[in-house]
């Protein structure tokens, strides 16, 4: 087989569509994954539950299930200060960590403007 056997047809149609240059590629922007792989305030909420540890002073957030976690027994539940007895998961040691609504129940619990 020859090397003109090889090689495909040339068309009419083809020949306005230039062939792809390696050298003359532009890099992609980033700017539309930087968006969606955002952590801003403005991106989609994620934490549902929001605790601090009151020993080390750390703040995280959690999902429901995650907080199912936390209430491994030995733990306390004290429902009027919001805040549960159990081993904090930043620092490893016994506190109460305080229990607030996160950013993705508070979307949901804010009321539509027409209500």
């Amino acid at each position: 087989m020859s090397e003109a056997d090889r090689l495909p047809a040339s068309s009419a149609a083809f020949d306005r569509i230039p062939p792809p240059r390696p050298r003359d590629r532009t890099r992609r922007d980033g700017l539309g994954k930087e968006a969606l792989y955002s952590t801003a305030p403005s991106a989609a909420p994620t934490t549902q539950v929001d605790l601090h540890c009151r020993r080390c002073d750390v703040r995280f957030g959690l999902s429901v299930l995650g907080c199912c976690r936390l209430l491994r027994p030995p733990f306390l539940v004290d429902p009027l200060r919001w805040r549960i007895w159990t081993r904090c998961s930043a620092c490893e040691r016994y506190a109460w960590i305080d229990v607030t609504v996160g950013q993705a129940l508070r979307v949901l619990r804010t009321p539509l403007r027409g209500d």
